[in-house]
């Protein structure tokens, strides 16, 4: 039985949220019959941290589940959701508040000592990522800033490794809890260069963000300082877990707001395009040749033309996928209106077997639409368009061939006559995580592959 990401998402947080109740429970039986250090604030931080081991576990699947984006940040934000719900169970566990009862916990307590301080080295390499992707996704300074930011948190990562190995040693024990100041210093350096970049891409975000991001680094400084200098209690996962979620909020759900309306926006602009004057002037002047000639053939005409009209203007409200045999049908009401037109100079095929998944409104048209327009009605002699539909174990994959004029493929932009093409892209990547491939030359036909991936089905 294959498990799909989404599933294995939704186990695993729900894995995660039991071991924080689980824990919650023994804490509270713990705090409740006295069994507690002396310090009051190390419950009071645990409890914290519990607490924020579930926020980060729910805005982890929040992202997971709400959101379509495929920007490299969004992976970025969810692996520091991830680590940080990591470090905080591991401190919890390495308080060990009723916990006595684990036979092995002296060496978990270690273990969880570890991952605790040392998962504070790849939370700073992905959240140097993350501004660099979010502000400005250039691969070259994504990696130029990931291998000076990994260079300088290994240092930190190895002190911490160090630290665990050294410790055990019978004549001159060396813990880093002894020295936190050191620990702080290894912290502070890549902590430096995320401020570094806040300022050297200012120009790139408004003044709220880099306010706000500035306040994020410093805020969790603060916490590394009040730890350091308390040391009954570990406030700077609690901290980094109230960064994270108001990134979440200020930031990812942002993002999705500006991506909903681009896509808005491009629903439109694909319709426009679609209904040009010059369309309906034909698409109308051939039906009223056809009244003259064939009442029965233009009454079919013009169902087909109301109800091309209405597919396009029911597209505006759908922010969803469709059923594919929907889209289909949409797209043939096209082809009978471009075949009224063109006679046999136009030949379509389809060749559908597979049809029960779910696909972006507005995708398989545009694309057939591009290759009678733009494709095979530029050759003196017409041409045929095939529409075909078929299966991989992972993905429904649609293809869309003609015979026509062709075009260069790496001249794609948005804008141009191909601007369908582009649009449909751009929404198939952000509204069902699909992907689309182009194979065109000039004089060699087009050939047009969008996989829409199937563990996308279950969740529409």
């Amino acid at each position: 039985m294959r498990i799909d990401k989404r599933t294995a998402t939704g186990i695993g947080c729900l894995v995660t949220i039991g071991i924080v109740l689980a824990l919650m429970i023994v804490t509270f039986h713990a705090i409740a019959r006295g069994d507690v250090p002396e310090n009051p604030l190390t419950p009071v931080g645990v409890v914290l941290e519990l607490v924020c081991a579930i926020l980060t576990t729910s805005t982890y699947a929040s992202v997971v589940f709400g959101s379509h984006s495929r920007r490299r940040f969004r992976s970025y934000f969810l692996w520091m959701l991830a680590i940080n719900t990591i470090g905080l169970l591991s401190d919890v566990i390495y308080w060990g508040i009723g916990l006595d009862f684990l036979p092995a916990l002296p060496r978990l307590r270690e273990t969880c000592y570890f991952v605790c301080y040392a998962s504070a080295f790849p939370l700073l390499i992905f959240y140097s990522t993350y501004l660099i992707s979010y502000i400005n996704e250039d691969s070259k300074e994504l990696q130029r800033y990931t291998v000076l930011m990994t260079g300088l948190s290994a240092d930190g990562f190895l002190l911490v490794m160090i630290s665990v190995i050294t410790s055990r040693s019978q004549n001159a024990p060396w813990h880093l809890s002894d020295h936190p100041w050191l620990y702080f210093f290894f912290l502070a350096m890549p902590m430096v260069v995320n401020i570094g970049i806040i300022l050297n891409f200012r120009r790139m975000l408004t003044n709220r963000k880099a306010i706000s991001f500035l306040f994020y680094e410093l805020l969790v400084a603060a916490a590394v300082v009040v730890d350091t200098v308390i040391g009954e209690i570990t406030l700077a996962h609690v901290v980094v877990a109230f960064c994270l979620i108001q990134i979440y909020i200020t930031v990812q759900i942002e993002y999705e707001k500006q991506q909903e309306e681009q896509l808005l926006q491009q629903r439109i602009s694909i319709m426009i395009s679609q209904i040009q004057p010059h369309f309906l002037y034909n698409v109308l002047t051939s039906i009223r040749a056809l009244c003259r000639i064939d009442a029965r053939e233009a009454e079919s005409a013009l169902t087909d033309f109301t109800l091309y009209l209405r597919g396009n203007l029911d597209s505006l409200s759908n922010t969803g996928c469709i059923p594919f045999l929907q889209e289909l049908q949409h797209t043939k009401h096209y082809v009978d209106l471009e075949k009224m037109r063109f006679g046999r100079d136009l030949t379509v095929l389809f060749n559908t077997p597979v049809t029960q998944f779910s696909l972006p409104p507005l995708t398989l048209e545009p694309i057939v639409e591009n290759a009678v327009r733009h494709g095979v009605m530029q050759r003196l002699q017409g041409g045929t368009v095939i529409i075909s539909t078929s299966e991989t174990e992972s993905d429904f994959v649609v293809t869309v061939s003609d015979d026509g004029i062709g075009f260069d493929a790496e001249q794609l932009a948005a804008g141009g006559k191909h601007i369908g093409l582009w649009n449909v892209r751009e929404r198939l990547a952000a509204v069902c995580g699909g992907h689309m491939e182009i194979e065109s030359g000039i004089d060699k036909g087009t050939n047009v592959t969008m996989c829409i991936p199937k563990y996308r089905k279950e969740s529409e």
